[in-house]
């Protein structure tokens, strides 16, 4: 069954790949969950088209599978965790880029 956390990004993105790593890094070590990775995406794959045609840097983040009750039970007990890990990506990512 499938379970995780995985965070997409558009594949020529060099700042949606450093965002996507980010916010990768962060929400696993907040939720504990399996560490899927971040996958890169071409206009055609799911959720490609949203990622190539954002024009800041963009990602898309898949917690868990809400298919799974492990990983089900985990976001909803988590949930601060979840949004503090959120922010805790885009500071770093800002401050990376000379953004604050």
């Amino acid at each position: 069954q499938a379970h995780g956390t995985e965070t997409l990004y558009y594949h020529t993105s060099k700042k949606g790949k450093a965002l996507a790593g980010a916010v990768q890094k962060h929400i696993v070590k907040a939720l504990g969950l399996r560490d899927r990775g971040i996958k890169s995406r071409q206009a055609e794959d799911r959720g490609g088209y949203l990622l190539r045609y954002t024009q800041a840097p963009c990602v898309i983040v898949e917690p868990g599978f809400l298919s799974n009750d492990y990983d089900f039970e985990i976001l909803n007990e988590r949930k601060a965790q979840y949004c503090q890990a959120l922010v805790a990506a885009a500071t770093e990512y800002a401050r990376d880029f000379g953004l604050v």
